[in-house]
């Protein structure tokens, strides 16, 4: 349901209302104050005597007298409490009503509250109290079964079979949530008929009183004064007439009814002006109803028994069929009104169509007024033509300023003379809540009122009581006049400036705080009664727990007697060293010139006697030369370091600093400082960083030295020195134990080479080598690990006799050291060199010209070669290759092969070969001092060669291709070594050659044929 904001009033409809009238009249009982309210009430307007009388014969309903009293809140009905227990009866009949302008009266089905009783439409209203537990019988009187819905009641079940006719059913339930229920015909058969036919009702479950004022909901937004049930239902005679075989779909109710009734004869709702009534609304019938209240809010407080979590305002509610909602309506005071008109703002409001009078000169008669159509009935005072209420002058409060502790009178002048010159015959105070309902005030003394139209020098007292509901500082007195003629006057106003309780103390500091409670601790504060008028007289402190006023620490203040004073103090040592580690509160209060102390101002001291730890630490760089430094400054050692102020006693402090020394600790403070990572010290943790300069480390021996660091908290406390390490190394590593394996090395293939490196620092890298140095970083690479380097080295390429070997290191710094040296005694081993082409021509020393490799084999089509320079001036020497002539053809030239040279790259010995005649021809080549010396050309067609050659005053060399032996050629060679070694297409004499060569399986030995 959503509530409509429609206007106050709708002009025609409230023109019409406003002289109620035409409306066919119906004799009203009256009660025992010969008043109508307990039926209906009508006005006439001036004039309407006149009108023609209704087709019923009645005469117009005419104004019954005054008003009765308010109706209050519901009697208890239907139902029998006992114990917590309600014990309610219901007989369901058929019965009749009488409806304005029908010709006969209406059957209905109804309940009674007894067997004797006729059936009402609606059924008795059900009062039970929250908490009840409620048993509803119902007696069935009619000639189909029945049963009983309670559509809001939770934990019930629907009854779909009910009583039999002549039976009876009971319904058990907990009355848990106050509010306003339907009860209807339940679920069986011919159950939405019998509701049709009028078995409905309300049943209220009343809330506990709210400060002795009744409450739907037992809050204060439902309060109320009167209450009322409004049921609403319709009525379509032609259904009535024949309930168990009416077409529901051609259902069209003639009357609408509230209770029952139709206007004129519904009955009002009886309140007074100032009064809060609640309307518990029942939408019982088949159709919804939009119900109004002219010139009205209704405020929803509840719908089905549920409080609204926000009441909401509002003029007209849009009632749904079977829906309850409990609503308020505040009647204002003052002479504005005798009743507001409460009806269905959308429907019908006749009665069948009904009309009042005659035909007169073809004009039909006017419609009468009827249906859903009652009032809210009040009774306001007599008008008045003073309509102005008194003013208010001259307002003032003594003493002025005033403590709590003072008798404070307001006195003030007040007049009617000019606002209708009435009595003034009372008037009121009121401190700072002008809510306060008029005439609820404090009461100024009747001395001078009720005798004319001026007071001056009225006086009241404001009560003690008040005064100490007040808060310290300036309070408004209200105060207002009332005239005989009913009105209060606009209000005047006097500022009082009350002291409650004193001077207010505002800045507190401690200092230092935190504190490791190893000195005093200075109190700094501001006493200010400024706000009251008066003067700071005294100040003191208590630590921990207060004591009564005026026993604590005085604190001494630099003006006494002014409004604002500073006020200074201590808490002694030997107090501090006395607290416990954790939080302690330092409390302050001033006492002002009123005698009054102030409230305290507390603030935390905080005892932290727990030093900082260090978390980490380390150097940046670990290792140093002296000369390079971090790397976010070159020119120093960067410590990065984070400490912790570990809590004690459930505090801690924020750390406050740090420092370093080097190498030996100094005095607290006196290091070099460090700085927070993140710009401020200002919490328990931080990651700090501190630099010391590299010409720090002037003078001081290399080796691993030690950084000492230590952080301070901002209650004092200097945490212990730990230590963090750097090397310093300025040196290369010291080489020795350089040892070769096996020497002499008895022609052993590899010789392994091995040493110690010390330094302060890791030993990086190791190398070798031999003869000229080539240059650090440019030897040989040997194997690191830890201080041992180790190298294998092959002799192939040794020539024999004594070798220095020469082995340095280097540090992480990048400093190499002296080498150290071994001398070995070489006798080569008998393989020089060997290569089958599988990896191409990478073992190889050089390549020359233009060579290729397939098929694991070197091809040579042109001038191209590889060259070994693995020979070590060798004087014995034996070579084979495999050699593929395959589709060569030399022509007329003369191709070399393969070559032994010197160490000039001069040939020593060299493999021909020619085609003569067609026929494919190898010969040998040797130098001897007088020149080069050839074989005879023998015939052959490749396959393996093989040369051996020696050095020797009676040297000689030898040549055989395949199982050809080409030959040997003697002479004295002893002048010559063989240093590198050549295969390949090395030479040629013409270019006519066509084809290619091609070479494999080389290998070269010193002392057995390969």
């Amino acid at each position: 349901m959503t509530p409509i904001r429609t206007p106050r009033l709708v002009a025609g409809l409230a023109a019409a209302l406003l002289a109620l009238g035409p409306a066919p009249a119906v004799a009203a009982p009256r009660d025992a104050a010969g008043s109508v309210r307990g039926s209906t009430a009508l006005a006439v307007a001036a004039g309407s005597a006149g009108l023609a009388a209704a087709p019923t014969g009645r005469a117009p309903a005419t104004l019954a007298g005054p008003p009765g009293p308010p109706q209050g809140t519901l009697p208890q009905t239907g139902c029998q409490l006992a114990a917590g227990t309600a014990t309610c009866e219901l007989w369901a009949k058929p019965g009749s009503v009488v409806l304005p302008g029908a010709a006969a009266p209406v059957p209905i089905w109804g309940f009674a509250s007894t067997d004797a009783a006729p059936a009402t439409l609606p059924g008795p209203v059900l009062v039970v109290d929250q908490g009840d537990r409620v048993t509803i019988t119902v007696h069935n009187g009619l000639t189909d079964n029945l049963s009983l819905a309670f559509p809001a009641v939770t934990g019930l079940a629907p009854d779909r079979t009910g009583a039999t006719p002549g039976g009876t059913r009971a319904y058990t339930f907990t009355a848990a949530r106050p509010g306003t229920y339907l009860y209807e015909a339940g679920h069986t058969g011919y159950g939405a008929r019998q509701v049709a036919m009028g078995l409905v009702g309300a049943l209220v479950v009343r809330a506990p009183a709210v400060g002795g004022r009744p409450s739907a909901y037992g809050d204060t937004a439902s309060i109320y004064d009167d209450e009322a049930v409004l049921v609403l239902t319709e009525v379509d005679p032609a259904f009535n007439a024949a309930p168990r075989t009416y077409d529901l779909r051609a259902y069209a109710p003639k009357y609408r009814l509230i209770n029952g009734k139709a206007f004129p004869e519904t009955a009002v709702v009886a309140t007074d002006v100032g009064r809060t009534v609640l309307l518990r609304y029942v939408a019982a019938g088949l159709q919804p109803h939009p119900m109004t209240l002219l010139g009205l809010d209704q405020a929803v407080v509840g719908q089905d028994a549920r409080p609204a979590a926000y009441p909401e305002a509002a003029v007209t509610l849009p009632l749904q069929p079977g829906q309850a909602v409990d609503a308020v309506v505040g009647v204002p005071a003052g002479p504005d009104g005798r009743r507001f008109a409460l009806l269905e703002s959308g429907g019908q409001l006749n009665n069948a169509g009904q009309r009042y009078g005659s035909t007169v000169n073809g004009v039909s008669p006017q419609q009468a007024f009827g249906g859903m159509l009652t009032f809210l009935d009040t009774n306001p005072p007599p008008a008045s033509g003073d309509r102005v209420g008194p003013t208010s002058a001259n307002v003032r409060v003594a003493p002025n300023p005033a403590s709590v502790l003072n008798t404070i009178t307001v006195t003030a002048d007040f007049s009617d003379a000019r606002n209708g010159n009435s009595v003034v015959d009372r008037a009121e105070a009121v401190v700072d809540d002008l809510r306060v309902a008029e005439g609820t005030g404090i009461p100024f003394a009747a001395a001078g009122f009720g005798a004319g139209p001026t007071v001056t020098g009225a006086t009241a007292v404001l009560p003690g009581e008040l005064l100490g509901t007040l808060t310290q500082g300036r309070h408004t007195v209200w105060v207002r006049g009332h005239d005989a003629a009913g009105n209060w006057g606009v209000v005047g106003s006097a500022t009082l400036n009350l002291a409650v309780t004193g001077a207010v103390t505002t800045g507190v500091t401690l200092s230092p705080n935190p504190t490791g409670g190893t000195g005093g601790i200075a109190i700094s504060a501001t006493g200010d009664d400024r706000g009251l008028g008066g003067t700071v007289t005294d100040a003191e402190y208590f630590v921990d727990a207060t004591g009564p006023s005026g026993t604590g620490t005085p604190l001494t203040l630099a003006n006494p007697g002014t409004a604002v004073s500073a006020e200074s103090g201590s808490i002694p040592a030997l107090v501090a060293a006395a607290l416990a580690e954790g939080r302690h509160t330092v409390l302050t209060h001033t006492r002002d010139s009123f005698g009054f102390w102030g409230p305290y101002a507390s603030v935390d001291l905080v005892v932290d006697r727990t030093v900082p730890t260090l978390l980490s630490a380390a150097v940046d760089p670990a290792v140093t030369d002296g000369r390079t430094g971090s790397t976010s400054d070159p020119t120093c050692l960067r410590i990065n370091a984070a400490f912790t102020d570990p809590p004690g006693g459930g505090v801690h402090s924020t750390i406050a600093g740090a420092e370093g020394f080097l190498d030996v600790g100094g005095a607290d403070g006196t290091g070099f400082t460090f700085l927070a990572l993140d710009g401020s010290f200002n919490s328990a943790t931080e990651n700090t960083y501190g630099l010391l300069p590299l010409s720090e480390l002037t003078g001081i021996a290399d080796g691993t030295h030690r950084v000492l660091v230590h952080a301070r908290d901002s209650a004092g406390n200097w945490g212990p020195l730990a230590a963090v390490t750097f090397v310093l190394d300025r040196t290369g590593p010291v080489v020795t134990a350089v040892t070769a394996t096996p020497n002499p090395t008895a022609r052993a293939a590899v010789l392994a080479l091995t040493a110690t490196a010390t330094d302060v620092s890791a030993v990086t890298d190791a190398e070798w080598y031999e003869g000229t140095d080539p240059g650090v970083g440019h030897g040989h690479p040997m194997t690191v690990s830890g201080s041992a380097v180790s190298g294998t080295i092959a002799l192939n390429g040794f020539s024999r006799g004594n070798h220095t070997l020469w082995v340095r290191a280097r540090d992480a710094l990048g400093h190499w050291g002296t080498a150290g040296a071994v001398t070995v005694n070489v006798d080569p081993p008998d393989a020089i060199f060997s290569d089958g082409f599988s990896n191409g021509t990478s073992a190889w020393s050089q390549v020359f010209g233009t060579v290729s490799v397939s098929s694991g084999q070197l091809v040579a089509g042109t001038v191209g070669y590889v060259l070994d320079d693995t020979p070590a001036a060798e004087r014995t020497m034996h070579t084979k290759a495999d050699v593929t002539l395959g589709t060569f053809n030399p022509q007329t030239a003369v191709v070399t092969v393969h070559q032994l040279r010197n160490a000039s790259g001069n040939p020593l010995a060299v493999v021909q070969y020619q085609r003569g005649n067609g026929v494919n021809q190898f010969r040998l080549g040797l130098l001897r001092p007088a020149g080069w010396a050839y074989t005879p050309w023998a015939n052959a067609n490749g396959g393996t060669i093989r040369l051996d050659w020696t050095s020797a005053t009676a040297g000689s060399a030898t040549l055989k291709v395949g199982t050809v032996t080409v030959g040997t050629l003697t002479g004295d060679t002893s002048g010559y070594t063989v240093e590198s070694a050549t295969l390949g297409m090395v030479a040629r004499t013409a270019t006519t050659t066509s084809g290619s060569l091609s070479f494999d399986n080389y290998a070269s030995t010193r002392y057995t044929a390969p």
